[in-house]
This record gives C-alpha cells, structure tokens and sequence, in this order.
C-alpha cells in the first residue's frame, strides 16, 4: 500500500481524472449536472458494496 503521502497523491490525480471523464461525458452527452451526480452516486454505492464486501477497508480518508 501506498504510504499517506502517495496516498494523497494518487486521490487528487484520480480526482482529477473523474472531474475530466464526467466533464468529457457531460459534454459529449448533453447530460445534466443533475444526472451526472446520480451517475456518479449510483456508481459509488454500487462499488462500495462489491468492495465492502471482497476487503476489509477503512473508507475513512
């Protein structure tokens, strides 16, 4: 595992990547902010489960 330091970094640069995938989708969609949260909410509790669930991790950042 990354020490906190690469840690910090590797979650600002996928930050980053997913601001520049959902505004890359918006504009390519037309899909309102609206649906691109629901998009990305949806995606989230769908991933926390598979992962919660497969490894023991503290989500606590």
């Amino acid at each position: 595992m990354a020490n906190p330091d690469q840690k910090t970094i590797l979650l600002e640069q996928a930050y980053e990547e997913l601001k520049s995938i959902c505004s890359k989708f918006q504009e390519e969609s037309g899909a309102t902010d609206m649906e691109v949260k629901t998009l990305l909410r949806e995606l989230a509790k769908v991933w926390g489960k598979d992962i919660d669930e497969d490894q023991d991790i503290d989500w606590e950042v």
